[in-house]
């Protein structure tokens, strides 16, 4: 039994990543809703008005494809797969950044990127779940924490004031 209580768990992780890797080729198919794209075209200058718009559709997309998964999914595993999306988004942003560590000039594009998407899955899944969510349920997951760790951490060693975040 417990070969194949591995088995079953090894599928189920297997199929949840490749659904989540699936949903995010989706959500990104277009020049309008992929991430990296929308945080290379984020000018230094732009403030958080100007990534949420420049975001809209990929946000768009997101809210649809979570009410999807509502419909589709039970709340256990509805929750896993949306934490899953919103991981992987995570990790797009923390890649992004890892690329150009030396070049702060998306740092504030990225930081209002990571603020969109918390608030975009933090609210979906709380305006379909209701009360079932636990808060961990809608706590940002670790690729967002290590982003913004990041971000912290390298706004901190500089002299220059327009560079810090307020978290």
């Amino acid at each position: 039994m417990n070969g194949i209580t591995v088995l079953l768990r090894t599928k189920y992780k297997t199929y949840m990543q490749a659904t989540v890797e699936k949903l995010i080729t989706n959500m990104q198919g277009s020049r309008s809703t992929h991430l990296k794209r929308i945080l290379e075209e984020t000018k230094e200058s732009d403030g958080e008005a100007e990534v949420r718009e420049k975001m809209q559709n990929l946000c768009s997309q997101v809210i649809d494809s979570i009410s999807n998964l509502h419909e589709v999914f039970s709340s256990r595993i509805f929750v896993a797969i949306c934490r899953g999306c919103w991981d992987r988004m995570g990790q797009n942003v923390l890649k992004f950044l890892e690329s150009r560590k030396e070049n702060r000039i998306w740092y504030n594009g990225s930081y209002y990127a990571l603020g969109i998407l918390d608030d975009t899955f933090a609210s979906q899944m709380q305006r379909l779940q209701g009360n079932s969510l636990e808060d961990k349920d809608i706590e940002p997951p670790r690729s967002v924490v290590e982003a913004r760790s990041i971000l912290c951490r390298d706004t901190q060693n500089t002299s220059d004031p327009s560079t810090f975040f307020y978290v």
